[in-house]
């Protein structure tokens, strides 16, 4: 991508929405927004034909897609990169479960590739450091009590790309960890826990926390001895993924979340698995024979919810359709505010000038019309 005009599009800005106006690239970056006629020799010009134009969308938790998963021999994160490219989700955190094996040969596929490092911000671990009973799907074998030196371990095979840690606050000896994370970089995600609201209050000083996909896996909101899950609701500093898949979390909460959250704060995710954006049916996960239907992904053996066969697009128009967030707000929740939990905020994320011009175009449907990063 050089040097590019896209004309007769919606731009969809974090705070307005913006018609009859012009985007001027210039090497791959966002030298203008502009109601005037340019008029400059040499440009490629792209109709978006009244089409929505956004960033490219950030799924930031995400284990697999499209019959691809990160156990999988080969090179399945450049697999998973180039089918969510095609969907218009052009920047992604790949899941795991605290594997260090898997965790080295993840982290070794994008370190070796330039353009994976480009659009890929990093690892996101769930675990070890959870509570056994609110491990969810998470087999038993990758839970472990806090040690640092296991940390320290994992660490090292993440080979510096670790950004994301899911932890149980309530467990002993978890400050230690929590301080390695932070020395290190890696947004500390609260999550997998029976935890009370009081068990997390001591570690508000931490400028970026996370809770790991909001209401699954936790202490839920009680009257009584509220858990978890009211944490965004208290503290409106506090980031917090939400899967709006219409299995993972009722349409009733997603909404409740919207009016009663900081928008800022709030991050779509997928939660993804192997069968998403593939017909319902039978596939393989971490060596488990798991059933994807339209109630969700389940393990073969039992009913237990793993993960979702929806993608991020799929959960955006969700997210709108059952809370009735405008496009701006919805946009947000899947480009800017993950970007911003990761510190790549001023880089891109927006459709302002100075940015990355990490650009799509959709139809009104939010079909790919043009993704600018294939180009």
């Amino acid at each position: 991508m050089n040097k590019i005009i896209i004309k007769n599009g919606i731009i969809i800005q974090p705070d307005k929405i913006l018609n009859n106006h012009n985007i001027i690239i210039s090497d791959n970056r966002i030298i203008s927004i502009t109601d005037e006629n340019p008029n400059k020799l040499n440009y490629q010009v792209i109709d978006a034909k009244g089409g929505y134009i956004t960033p490219g969308f950030v799924d930031m938790h995400i284990h697999g897609c499209g019959g691809y998963s990160l156990e999988m021999e080969g090179h399945p994160v450049r697999k998973m990169y180039g089918f969510l490219k095609s969907k218009g989700i052009n920047s992604f955190v790949p899941t795991i479960l605290s594997d260090p094996a898997l965790l080295k040969k993840v982290a070794e596929e994008i370190n070796e590739s330039s353009d994976l490092k480009k659009s890929i911000h990093g690892i996101y671990v769930e675990g070890p450091f959870l509570t056994m009973n609110r491990r969810g799907a998470i087999l038993k074998k990758y839970i472990k009590q806090p040690n640092l030196d296991y940390m320290k371990f994992l660490y090292d095979q993440s080979q510096g790309l670790l950004k994301f840690m899911t932890i149980a606050p309530e467990m002993e000896g978890i400050e230690k960890i929590i301080e390695f994370l932070l020395d290190n970089g890696v947004v500390v995600s609260f999550g997998h826990s029976d935890c009370l609201l009081n068990d997390v209050f001591k570690y508000k000083m931490i400028k970026l926390r996370n809770i790991t996909h909001l209401f699954n896996a936790m202490s839920s909101i009680n009257h009584k001895s509220p858990g978890l899950a009211t944490l965004p609701f208290i503290d409106k500093n506090c980031f917090y993924e939400l899967i709006s898949d219409n299995i993972h979390v009722d349409p009733s909460l997603v909404s409740m979340c919207y009016k009663n959250t900081n928008p800022d704060r709030c991050v779509l995710i997928s939660d993804a698995v192997v069968a998403a954006g593939l017909k319902y049916g039978s596939y393989s996960y971490l060596g488990n024979k798991i059933d994807s239907s339209s109630k969700g992904v389940f393990y073969s053996e039992r009913e237990e919810l793993v993960g979702s066969n929806t993608l991020l697009t799929e959960c955006f128009k969700k997210y709108i359709k059952n809370t009735g967030a405008s496009l701006d707000e919805a946009v947000r929740a899947v480009t800017l505010n993950p970007l911003s939990l990761m510190g790549l905020s001023d880089k891109k994320g927006s459709i302002e000038p100075g940015k990355e011009a990490d650009i799509v175009i959709w139809d009104k449907d939010f079909n790919v019309q043009t993704n600018l990063s294939l180009i």
